[in-house]
Order: structure tokens, then C-alpha cells, then sequence
């Protein structure tokens, strides 16, 4: 490696990380130079590292891009004592860096831990429990794609910019017209005439009132005062232009108003969802369980619900996967997804081995971090448009051993929906172990139960055949006799018994 001090300095602008700087936990990291990685000596190696986050007294610095937050692995394994990837990239590292030693870790169940403390926890949700979208976009380069669709830029915005940007529309168009009718006016020299005279506007002597006859034009108000002579064609075209801008922006205006007073967003308030999921056996079947609901007489058509779980987890490369989302089965082969939701239903998912639930017990459901996405669509009765509803659970909202009450009672003739019990849940008997371990569980006591049956079944066989031994009905001229306790008979002729 030639030495750096010989080698002239070179101005880095800008590091793709922080794992290529040399760091010196006295200087810290050496902006100034960047060093060759080809083959670095001992020296360079103990600088070329990266700055640990619990390792006190050292300036904190921004975690990787494809690193796993707060991953710890032991002083001893060979990820802790070799310099990062990014940093050292080289044949005998790669071979240093073993696939073993990197699933090594990953098998480990301090690999991850979670992101926010449990105080926090409530504030790193994906989806909210009303069902708004946690996700923020930043740093967008290309705003001039809204453009292209300026009708749903409209419809998206909120009411406020909605409205003030309703006014302007018409505003800006009006003070637009104005200023033209009041120029055309200034260059003919009609504004120094006098009001009786034969002019292009008459009854318009300055911008307020040509603004004036802007609105009445756009407007169709009509008040008399101020009309456009026949004898102006430059005045008959721009009322021309402006009546068509005015029904232009009356189509755009009102059929943005329209859409987004009978947008079916808030339709969802008038959905409800337990407050958390509970877990108990159903039809000798682990599931879990939440419970929704519609507030309306005017019901949903063909409602479906399903869901999502949203997990970050590690590949067995090594590459971490943010916020991945997998689907939950909620009975879409049986149809059970699809509700007649007239009264409040309690959806199940069946925890079975293709479930991600399936290796999990109460203890390791709250140590794992996760978040449960329940999505509700469904087209709206009064306008036919189509509904969403959305709500989450995260690991604290999941009850094990529990079950929902009935809120369902039969009064007068009619049922009625008790919505005070609508969160309502009494514990279920129910063994702390994961499904999978009851699964084993039932099967081993499966086995023993068939053999017990069969050696039940042998035992009586055998008692059978001994007790078989006396019923047995002796005819005469019949020889019978016994080799090693198998009975045999024999049916001989008369008289060859008789010449015995």
C-alpha cells in the first residue's frame, strides 16, 4: 500500500456511508483523506471500523442502510471482529465471512430486538387504530407528476386549500377579464369620454367597474348598467372567451365539490372494530379472533375483509427486509371472508402450520414486534361507491385465552345488538404453548390411544381363543388332538373308528 502522507490529499464531497471513513476514537472520522482498500495494513484495519451504537464515550453515528437496527452478537464471533462489509470488500474477507457466521446470528434470539421501547411503542404503529397511514414521503423530486392528474390533486386536498383554492379559480378569472376589458377600453379612448357617447362598454369609467362587468358577464347576473356594444368585435369576443372559461371552471369546480362531499371516507366512522384480537380454541382449532361491525341500517354491499401482517425480518443473506407484509388467511378458499355484515361478525383465522402464528406462544407473542393490518372494503348501499375501512393490533392488543361475549339477543320477536358488549371478552381455558406444540401434543396422545386400542384388541383375541376351546361341540366319530396348543380336528370314517 503506498503511504498515505506521500499522497497527495484528495477532496471527497460526499461518502456513500459512514463504513468508509477511517475512524480514530481520539479525531474521530478523517473527512480529509480517503485511503486505498486494496490492501490494507494492521494499522488501517483498526481505524477502518464501525462506530458501535452502545459503545460509550465514541461519537454516535448513523446506522447502515441494509443493517438490522440494534443488532448485538458476542465479543467472540468473527462479525464483531471484522471490519464491516462496505469497508473491506475483499477476496480473503470473503472467505472470513462464512455464510455460518452470518446465520449464526441470524439463528440467535437477540438478533433484532425491537426498534421502539415499550413506552414508545403506541407511537411506531404502521396504520393507527382510526386507520390512517403512519407513512410520510420525502425528499420527492418529481412534483410535477400531480400535475398530470390535476383533477385527484383536487379531490386529495383538504378542505380548506380545497375551498380557498375554489375561490381563486373564479377570482383570479374575473380580475383576469377585468383588466382586459378595462385595457381594451383605455387603448379605444373610451374611458375619457363621456358616459352618453357611442363607446365599446358604456357605463365602464374605470377597473372597478369593468370588474364589475366581468362578474355579471361570467356571472350571468344581468343587471342592464353595463353591456358591450354591437359595434365592438374585439368586446363580443372576450365575452365569448369568458362565458367559456366560466362553464369550463363550473364543470372542473363543481364536479371536484361533488365527488369529494360524496366521497365514501367517512362512511368508515360508522364501522367498528374490537379493541384487540383474542386467542382461543374453536372446533378443537387454535384461532384468532377479532370482531367487527356496522353502526348504519343502510348495510354494505358485498363486504370482504382481510388482512395483513407487517413484520421486519432478516433473509438468511443477511439482507434486512423493513416493514414486510405478508398475508393472513381469513377463509378466502371457504368464502368465510365475504360478510353479510348485518350484525356484528367475529372473523377467524385458523392457526395452522402455513399460519405465521403457528410457532408462536403468549410469551413469544410479546416479545416479538409486529403489526396486525385489518382492511374492511365494501361498496357503499346510498351512493354504490366503494368503501374502505381500516384499523391495526399490535402484539399488546392480542388477548391469549380469551373470547368474545355474545352481544346477540332475541327480545319481542326481533333480535337486538346489545353494542355494550361489542369489546367485551371473558377468559377461555387455554394451555400456554403455541399451536404447533399442541398440534404435537394431540398427535402423541393420538398414538398412544391407537395403541392402546390395539393392544386392547389383541388382548381380547387372545382371551377369545382360549375361551373358544370349550365350546367346542364334539360329534361322534370325530378324532381331534392338540400340537403345541393348535387344536385340530379330524372327521374320520365310522368304521375305522370302530376297528380301533
Amino acid at each position: 500500500m503506498p503511504n498515505q502522507t506521500s499522497k497527495p490529499s484528495v477532496s471527497i464531497r460526499r461518502h456513500k456511508s459512514t463504513t468508509d471513513l477511517p475512524y480514530s476514537p481520539q479525531r474521530g472520522y478523517m473527512r480529509g483523506q480517503r485511503p486505498s482498500i486494496c490492501a490494507p495494513t494492521e494499522a488501517e484495519l483498526a481505524l477502518m471500523r464501525r462506530c458501535s451504537l452502545r459503545e460509550p464515550n465514541i461519537r454516535p453515528c448513523c446506522r447502515h442502510a441494509l443493517s438490522i437496527p440494534n443488532m448485538t452478537c458476542p465479543s467472540t464471533s468473527p462479525l464483531c471482529s471484522t471490519p464491516s462489509r462496505s469497508a473491506l470488500y475483499t477476496p480473503v474477507r470473503d472467505i472470513e465471512c462464512s455464510p455460518k457466521a452470518r446465520n449464526k446470528l441470524i439463528e440467535s434470539k437477540n438478533a433484532q430486538t425491537p426498534t421502539c421501547p415499550p413506552e414508545l411503542r403506541e407511537q411506531c404503529r404502521y396504520i393507527s387504530k382510526d386507520g390512517k397511514c403512519r407513512v410520510d414521503l420525502a425528499h420527492m423530486a418529481e412534483r410535477e407528476r400531480f400535475l398530470a392528474d390535476i383533477f385527484t390533486s383536487f379531490v386529495d386536498l383538504q378542505y380548506r386549500w380545497f375551498l380557498f383554492m375554489f375561490m381563486m379559480c373564479y377570482a383570479v378569472t374575473w380580475f383576469i377579464f377585468a383588466g382586459l376589458y378595462s385595457l381594451n377600453a383605455f387603448l379605444r379612448g373610451d374611458l375619457e369620454v363621456p358616459g352618453d357617447a357611442d363607446v365599446c362598454y358604456p357605463n365602464i369609467d374605470g377597473f372597478v367597474s369593468a370588474l364589475l362587468f366581468s362578474v355579471e358577464t361570467q356571472r350571468t347576473i344581468g343587471y342592464g348598467a353595463r353591456t358591450v356594444s354591437s359595434r365592438c368585435y374585439e368586446g363580443v369576443l372576450l365575452v365569448m372567451a369568458q362565458c367559456i372559461v366560466g362553464s369550463m371552471i363550473d364543470a372542473l369546480m363543481v364536479g371536484c365539490m361533488f365527488v369529494k362531499i360524496s366521497r365514501p371516507k367517512k362512511r368508515a366512522e360508522t364501522l367498528l372494530f374490537s379493541r384487540t384480537c383474542v386467542v382461543a380454541n374453536r372446533d378443537d382449532c387454535l384461532c384468532l379472533m377479532f370482531r367487527l361491525g356496522d353502526l348504519r341500517e343502510s348495510h354494505m354491499v358485498d363486504a370482504k375483509v382481510r388482512a395483513k401482517l407487517i413484520k421486519s425480518r432478516q433473509t438468511s443473506e443477511g439482507e434486512f427486509l423493513p416493514l414486510e407484509q405478508s398475508e393472513i388467511d381469513l377463509g378466502y378458499e371457504s368464502g368465510s371472508d365475504r360478510l353479510f355484515l348485518v350484525e356484528p361478525q367475529v372473523i377467524q383465522h385458523t392457526i395452522d402450520s402455513s399460519s405465521p402464528f403457528w410457532e408462536l406462544g403468549p410469551e413469544e407473542l410479546r416479545k416479538q414486534q409486529f403489526e396486525i393490518i385489518v382492511i374492511l372494503e365494501g361498496i357503499v348501499e346510498a351512493t354504490g361507491m366503494m368503501c374502505q375501512a381500516k384499523t391495526s393490533y399490535i402484539e399488546t392488543e392480542i388477548e391469549w385465552g380469551a373470547r368474545f361475549e355474545s352481544c346477540m339477543t332475541l327480545e319481542k320477536g326481533a333480535f337486538r345488538v346489545d353494542l355494550r358488549r361489542f369489546h367485551s371478552t371473558y377468559p377461555a381455558p387455554l394451555p400456554p404453548c403455541s399451536a404447533q406444540e399442541q398440534h404435537h401434543h394431540l398427535q402423541t396422545l393420538r398414538v398412544g390411544l391407537e395403541l392402546q386400542e390395539s393392544l386392547k384388541d389383541s388382548v381380547n383375541w387372545k382371551l377369545g381363543g382360549d375361551d373358544q376351546e370349550d365350546d367346542i361341540i364334539k360329534t361322534p366319530g370325530a378324532c381331534t388332538f392338540t400340537i403345541h396348543n393348535i387344536q385340530e380336528e379330524r372327521v374320520s370314517e365310522v368304521n375305522e373308528c370302530e376297528s380301533l
